[in-house]
């Protein structure tokens, strides 16, 4: 069971809204801009509206609102950022990692934007070696976060690499994550038995 950490909208990271699928799944976006000062009034409001269509559930309005403050210059990694979530949401996973990779260009030290990519690339494109490379980073960014050190431990573990997997759960466990332990014992169990 891999944790869909993804949506993790930049300024309201302390919100999560876990869905009923098997997959655990937060969702976070910007509600407030991070980084330099907007260009115009017209280009904040744009991105208010793209906040508010995204708290109201409209995705596609709201990836209008952010396309809109782009264009009006408000090039910041947050506007990047939920601009990603929206088109991830609408199922357009390329132009998705598009966008968190300029979000990362302006702003290379996000776990949120590393930790999406690494699922999205996981998730959607069968890309194990990316999400992992991805999930790696987000987790040295963001040690403290129980979910991504657990999908660090999942695709550690798809990878075969038992030993970091163990050490990956074993913080996820640590930092509260209660699935995180079942996942730890297995993961010891089949070093175990690799051992024999």
């Amino acid at each position: 069971m891999y944790a869909r950490h993804w949506l993790k909208l930049a300024a309201a990271r302390a919100c999560h809204r876990p869905t009923t699928a098997p997959l655990t799944l937060s969702r976070r976006f910007a509600s407030e801009l991070s980084g330099r000062p907007t260009s115009s009034t017209e280009a904040r409001e744009a991105l208010a509206q793209g906040t508010r269509d995204l708290l109201n559930g409209s995705t596609a309005a709201a990836l209008k609102s952010f396309e809109r403050a782009l264009s009006l210059g408000e090039a910041t990694a947050d506007a990047y950022y939920n601009k990603g979530v929206c088109e991830y949401s609408l199922g357009l996973t390329d132009m998705a990692i598009s966008s968190w990779e300029q979000s990362l260009a302006l702003d290379s030290s996000r776990a949120d934007v590393h930790a999406n990519i690494g699922n999205a690339y996981y998730l959607n494109k069968q890309d194990s070696m990316s999400a992992l490379s991805h999930m790696k980073r987000a987790a040295e960014l963001a040690p403290e976060d129980a979910e991504i050190q657990f999908n660090l431990g999942c695709l550690c573990e798809g990878s075969d690499d038992l030993r970091a997997a163990i050490s990956a759960y074993d913080r996820a466990a640590q930092l509260g994550l209660e699935k995180a332990k079942t996942h730890l014992r297995n993961a010891m169990a089949k070093q175990m038995k690799r051992q024999l």
